[in-house]
């Protein structure tokens, strides 16, 4: 059965392939690989994130994985987007010995060679990139700021209805409208949560040492604390605190909040000289009760939202986008309804093992690194020497961890 809309609707109701609602990172990159579909495509987003700036650039930044790398250079939106590479990472464990070192070349299979485990990106930046990249694209539309007042599934398509009263049609329509979705709640899909009474410090710092496109991680009894490659020697931080201390680290002028940071931190960069505006965010982590229902798809943080400690969350929303766009593009050209519940749950499978897997390893990662147990200390500092001399098995981790081994298409076609 074809995916269309019945023409009586024709006349008052604007019929459209697919409906997204949130244009942000993941709904942008969605509505990116479908440009060249022939389907389509109409976003509804509230209004414009405003960008909050440390030491002038934006205070959210994305580690995008080589994999994900992969996928926006061939939906075409790396062209206009600068990364900067992180050819290493280095972790440990706090005052504990043991640590872990994961380098670029290990990462290499036979003759391939790469140049970065993933690059550090500005959240407005390829927000900016996404949406340059649609702009040749009649058959991609944007509405913004537009809010949905209604919402209604019915037998054949789903239809929607603005605040201003212009009405849409469609036989599909993707969530991808963040982990607080409203389209999420119009379903009725509950959320399996876990809050972790913590929050995120962001900020943008400046070493005395350069960094060398190396990204640290240094595990405390709270969290991890992550110090992220950036351009002109900056770093970018995420430090997870419990929310008593956040408050405290938050309230403390500049120099307070850095005397801080280095005796968390360490000397692994020198001094580090300064730092721009903070911002935090509570840390939770949750995943839908249903990531599809009948002609509704949840993408991103809609559908999943993990505790940032490896900064994966937009990649997990990117692959989510890709492998959405490429179960409706196999629909079309089969004369399948794509709002079908047998091609939405196609997606479903295919990405509940990856969404599984990141999450409960997230899970894992922050429960045995927070625990203080007797003796813990040791078994972590031990297995992470162990992984770090495990070779063949290491390198494959690392393939996973990049994203380079899943089954999701670099391209939709």
């Amino acid at each position: 059965m074809s995916a269309r809309i019945d023409k009586e609707f024709n006349g008052h109701i604007e019929q459209v392939d697919v409906l997204v609602v949130g244009a942000g990172m993941v709904g942008l990159a969605f509505a990116c690989a479908l440009k060249d579909s022939g389907l389509r495509v109409t976003l509804i987003e509230r209004g414009e994130t405003s960008v909050f700036e440390s030491l002038g650039m934006d205070c959210r930044v994305s580690a995008i994985v080589l994999g994900n790398q992969q996928i926006l250079e061939g939906l075409g939106v790396w062209k206009h987007l600068h990364g900067e590479a992180m050819h290493s990472m280095r972790i440990w464990d706090d005052q504990h010995p043991g640590g872990i070192r994961f380098d670029v070349d290990e990462i290499a299979s036979g003759d391939t060679s790469y140049d970065a485990l993933g690059y550090l990106v500005q959240n407005s930046h390829l927000q900016a990139a996404l949406k340059k990249t649609l702009l040749p694209y009649d058959n991609i539309e944007i509405l913004c700021p537009a809010t949905i007042a209604k919402v209604e599934w019915l037998s054949g398509h789903v239809q929607i209805e603005l605040e201003d009263g212009y009405k849409l049609a469609a036989p599909l329509i993707v969530g991808a409208d963040g982990g607080r979705s409203w389209l999420r709640e119009q379903a009725d899909i509950g959320v399996y949560s876990r809050d972790y009474k913590q929050s995120g410090i962001v900020a943008n710092v400046r070493p005395m040492i350069p960094h060398h496109g190396i990204a640290f991680q240094r595990f405390t009894a709270s969290g991890p604390l992550a110090m992220l490659p950036m351009k002109d020697g900056l770093c970018s931080i995420v430090w997870s605190q419990f929310n008593p201390d956040v408050e405290r680290l938050m309230a403390l002028d500049d120099m307070g909040f850095l005397e801080e940071l280095n005796l968390t931190f360490g000397p692994m960069l020198g001094r580090i000289e300064e730092v721009g505006k903070r911002a935090a965010f509570p840390l939770k982590g949750q995943l839908a009760m249903h990531l599809v229902r009948p002609r509704l798809a949840l993408i991103g943080d809609a559908a999943h939202s993990i505790h940032p400690l490896a900064g994966l969350g937009v990649n997990l929303g990117l692959r989510d986008a890709m492998v959405l766009a490429q179960e409706i593009v196999d629909a079309k050209k089969y004369g399948e309804d794509w709002g079908d519940m047998s091609v939405l749950n196609r997606y479903m499978k295919l990405r509940m093992p990856d969404i599984l897997s990141v999450m409960g390893s997230m899970e894992g990662l922050h429960r045995i690194f927070t625990s203080q147990l007797p003796g813990l200390p040791i078994l972590r500092g031990l297995g992470m020497k162990a992984v770090g001399n495990a070779g063949a098995m290491k390198s494959l981790l690392m393939r996973n961890s990049t994203g380079l081994t899943l089954p999701v298409p670099k391209q939709v076609g």
